[in-house]
C-alpha cells in the first residue's frame, strides 16, 4: 500500500471527488444533504486496537443503539488538529443524546506509535472522547480509509450513514448528527470557539512537503540525490515555488532528514500564510533551530519532543522563502504542512 495522505485544504479536490462518488452511490429519498440517514451502507468493522485512551475497549455490543463517529487522525497532522475542537464539541454536546465519538489514531510516522506521545498529545489538545490506538493501521485498512482527517458516521442501527474527508463541513455534519440522534430542532447546538475555517484555500497553496527519501524528492531542488545516508548538500541560489532543498551536512532516512552539524539548513520556497513542520530530536534532548522568512529577523524554535511545530503564522497567503537552521546536530525534520 502506498503511504496514505493528509487531505489538506489546498489539495482537497481529489478527496472531494472521492467523497462525491461515495455519497452519490448512497443517496436515496431519505437523504439529508447527500447523506443516507436510514443507513443502507455497510456495518462498521470491529475495532482491533493496540490500546485505548479515555475509555476501555469499545466492542460492537457497547456501541449498539448509538450514533457513532469514527474520526481518523494522527497527532502531527495539522489538518487533524484543526478539526479536533469541532469533533470535541459534538461529543460534549451530544454524548448524553446517544453519540459516541471514537478518535482512531492511525500514525503516519514511527514516533506516533509511541503511546506516551499520543497520551501527551491527547492531553495537550483536550481530546476527551475515546481514542483507539491503531498502531499497525489495522482499523484504517478495515475501513478502507485513505486520508487524514476522515469521519465515518454510523446510525443507531449500526449502518454507515455518511463519510467526510478533510477539514470543513462542520455545520453540515452537526445537522446530520442531530437528525440521526433525533434531537429537536429547537435544542441547543454544539459550542466551539471561533468560526468554521480551514475548508478551502487558493489552489496554489504549497502542498504537504516531505523531507525523507521515501517521498522527499518530489519537490527536491538540490543537485545531490536524496538517498539514505549522510552527505553534504548545497541549496541552489534560487528555488521555484513549492521547491525545497538541503544545505550543509544531513543524514537522510526514509521518513526524515537529521542535521549532522550545527548550521545545517532546509530552504523552502512556499506559497501560504501558515507553515508547520513535524520535528523530533535524535536522542530526546532539546535542539534549537533558527527560522527565517525572507529578510525578516530570525526567530528560534525549541524542539523538545516529537510533534508538529508552527513556524510561520502570517495568516495571509504569499510567496516566501523560509530557511530553518539547526543549531546543533540531531534535529529531525519530517514534513512541512501549510495553511492560508
Amino acid at each position: 500500500m502506498g503511504r496514505p495522505k493528509y487531505l489538506v485544504a489546498a489539495v482537497a479536490l481529489a478527496g472531494v471527488a472521492v467523497a462525491a462518488v461515495v455519497l452519490a452511490t448512497r443517496t436515496n429519498p431519505s437523504s439529508v444533504g447527500g447523506a443516507d440517514v436510514q443507513g443502507s451502507g455497510r456495518t462498521a468493522p470491529p475495532l482491533a486496537a493496540k490500546g485505548w485512551i479515555n475509555s476501555p475497549p469499545l466492542t460492537p455490543a457497547a456501541l449498539a443503539g448509538k450514533v457513532v463517529v469514527y474520526d481518523f487522525w494522527t497527532y502531527s497532522c495539522v489538518n487533524c488538529v484543526r478539526t479536533i475542537p469541532y469533533v470535541r464539541s459534538w461529543y460534549d454536546r451530544y454524548k448524553a443524546e446517544g453519540l459516541v465519538v471514537i478518535g482512531v489514531h492511525s500514525p503516519e510516522f514511527d514516533f506516533e506509535k509511541n503511546h506516551a506521545n499520543v497520551q501527551k498529545a491527547v492531553t495537550k489538545l483536550g481530546v476527551d472522547y475515546p481514542v483507539a490506538l491503531d498502531d499497525d493501521m489495522t482499523i484504517w485498512n478495515a475501513f478502507g480509509n485513505q486520508y487524514w482527517p476522515a469521519d465515518y458516521i454510523f446510525n443507531r442501527s449500526g449502518k454507515e450513514a455518511d463519510t467526510h474527508f478533510g477539514e470543513g463541513g462542520y455545520a453540515q455534519t452537526e445537522t446530520l448528527l442531530r437528525k440521526l440522534l433525533g434531537v429537536a430542532p429547537s435544542s441547543p447546538h454544539a459550542v466551539v470557539g471561533g468560526s468554521e475555517g480551514g475548508t478551502d484555500g487558493p489552489g496554489d497553496i504549497t502542498p504537504e512537503t516531505y523531507n525523507g527519501s521515501e517521498r522527499g524528492d518530489q519537490n527536491f531542488a538540490s543537485p545531490e540525490p536524496l538517498t539514505d545516508g549522510t552527505g553534504s548538500f548545497s541549496a541552489p541560489s534560487s528555488l521555484a515555488v513549492h521547491q525545497h532543498a538541503l544545505s550543509g551536512t544531513w543524514t537522510v532516512s526514509a521518513q526524515y532528514v537529521q542535521s549532522a552539524d550545527a548550521g545545517s539548513a532546509i530552504v523552502l520556497r512556499y506559497f501560504a500564510g501558515q507553515v508547520n513542520l513535524v520535528m523530533a530530536t535524535a536522542d530526546g534532548n532539546p535542539v534549537s533551530a533558527s527560522v527565517q522568512v525572507d529578510d525578516r529577523p530570525p526567530t528560534t524554535v525549541q524542539v523538545t519532543g516529537s510533534d508538529l511545530y508552527p513556524l510561520v503564522a502570517d495568516n495571509s497567503d504569499g510567496t516566501h522563502t523560509l530557511r530553518i537552521t539547526a543549531q546543533s546536530p540531531g534535529l529531525q525534520a519530517y514534513a512541512f504542512t501549510f495553511g492560508g
